[in-house]
């Protein structure tokens, strides 16, 4: 899941590590109300890809990997535990889910060929753990909610292989982490307002090494799961049962 991943990356192709590298600064998210989603497949959890080319998905307790758009299921084994919080690394070759288990247990794994996945791989401390950066930005970094139920989240960056805390404690409401976007730069998450109304927020920053400015409203509804991608053109949520993808 650290930077000994980059080999993984190497042997994958050079796809996502050359469309990373052409990333540099954040992307501008814009609201995406009033347009039509794409329905992608059935899933109470996912995962995408930066390249959008799979994902990893759970639905009634089973894992699977699917090609997108409209790929064949195949199953995948990640353990025996329910798992939640699935978080795909960009270039898709590791994944971060919460097991769960009394207390919730972070775990990871290393995907060494199409759906054939190496667990217990190095995970920071937390339960709930969002999309990192990718590897071709230098150290990866990720979002990590230290404990269910706390809106405390904490941001670890991969120090020659073990992920080390950065920067202070700051709350974002949600039950899960904020995913990343692949240059580390744009964060979204689901959440409710103090009115009780759901939506997707994103929030930008010019630097891995500051926080996040004001969070903006991009999606309102009942979603989870929140994943921007495309140069925030393309916004991937669950609505309960179902993926989909709204474009702009």
């Amino acid at each position: 899941m650290a930077r000994s991943s980059l080999i993984l990356v190497l042997l994958a192709g050079c796809d996502s590590v050359f469309g990373l590298v052409d990333d540099p600064k954040p992307c501008q998210p814009a609201s995406f109300d009033g347009m039509t989603p794409t329905t992608l497949a059935v899933a109470d959890e996912f995962s995408v890809d930066w390249d959008q080319r799979f994902a990893v998905i759970s639905m009634d307790g089973l894992m699977y990997e699917m090609e997108l758009p409209a790929g064949e299921l195949v199953a995948i084994d990640l353990g025996v535990y329910m798992d939640l919080g699935l978080s795909l690394s960009p270039e898709g070759d590791a994944l971060f889910y919460t097991a769960q288990i009394e207390p919730v247990l972070l775990r990871g794994a290393l995907r060494t060929a199409a759906a054939r996945w190496t667990l217990d791989a190095t995970v920071p401390r937390g339960s709930y753990a969002g999309t990192p950066s990718g590897d071709a930005f230098g150290p990866r970094h990720v979002l990590v909610r230290l404990r269910t139920n706390d809106a405390d989240v904490i941001e670890y960056e991969d120090r020659d292989g073990v992920w080390m805390p950065v920067g202070d404690l700051h709350p974002v409401p949600g039950q899960r982490a904020p995913n990343l976007s692949p240059n580390g730069l744009v964060m979204v998450y689901a959440a409710q307002d103090a009115l009780g109304e759901h939506a997707i927020y994103a929030a930008t920053r010019a630097s891995r090494d500051e926080w996040f400015g004001n969070p903006q409203k991009i999606l309102t509804g009942e979603y989870s799961q929140p994943q921007l991608l495309g140069k925030c053109h393309n916004l991937y949520v669950d609505d309960g049962a179902l993926l989909q993808r709204f474009d702009r």
